[in-house]
């Protein structure tokens, strides 16, 4: 009786059924109908064959933004989106909140029963960016950190009254999360 093999090793030899013998591999299947006149890029073709593509302008400047800077870019804004897993789905859900900086924390508000109080808390990444496409220059800051509900009321009153922007949705927004940024990173486009 053959002794059964997988993984690399097995690549190129015959298999062998104990009630039949020696099994020949698995032939590649035909394209369907629907696929016929579609010719399988050769081996030696790149798949990026007869794409449209082209080099970054010449006269625009990438930058990769210090911690600082993209701290001071978190402050000038006050709508940005909370980036977060909810179990079994295959992609993040990102959502819009108003924010505010407070202490170096993203702090914004959400419902009791609401999305990002159900599945946010824990971790997440909130990303924020000003974009011209006129002019096509432009800053984003993206940053990933524990989200945490503040309930502790002597936290709470350490946020400056008015600090936190007025919710656009309508409905009470009466809970309040905290991201502290725990990775933080930012690219610039400019023109010269």
């Amino acid at each position: 009786m053959a002794r059964a093999t997988s993984g690399a090793g097995a690549a190129g030899r015959r298999r062998e059924d104990p009630a039949t013998g020696p099994v020949a591999p698995p032939q590649q299947r035909g394209a369907p109908d629907e696929y016929a006149g579609t010719d399988r890029l050769a081996d030696e073709q790149e798949l990026l064959e007869g794409a449209d593509l082209i080099e970054g302008d010449e006269g625009a400047s990438f930058t990769v933004l210090e911690r600082q800077t993209c701290f001071n870019l978190l402050n000038t804004r006050d709508i940005g989106r909370v980036a977060f897993t909810i179990q079994g789905d295959a992609a993040p859900t990102v959502l819009p909140v108003n924010y505010a900086m407070v202490d170096e924390g993203i702090v914004f508000r959400s419902t009791l029963a609401g999305a990002i109080m159900r599945h946010a808390r824990g971790y997440a990444a909130f990303q924020v960016d000003s974009l011209d496409e006129e002019s096509r220059q432009g800053w984003s800051v993206l940053a990933g950190g524990r989200c945490e509900w503040i309930r502790d009321a002597d936290e709470l009153a350490r946020i400056p009254q008015g600090r936190l922007p007025l919710p656009w949705a309508e409905g009470a927004r009466d809970q309040v999360l905290k991201i502290i940024p725990g990775r933080l990173s930012g690219r610039q486009i400019s023109r010269h």
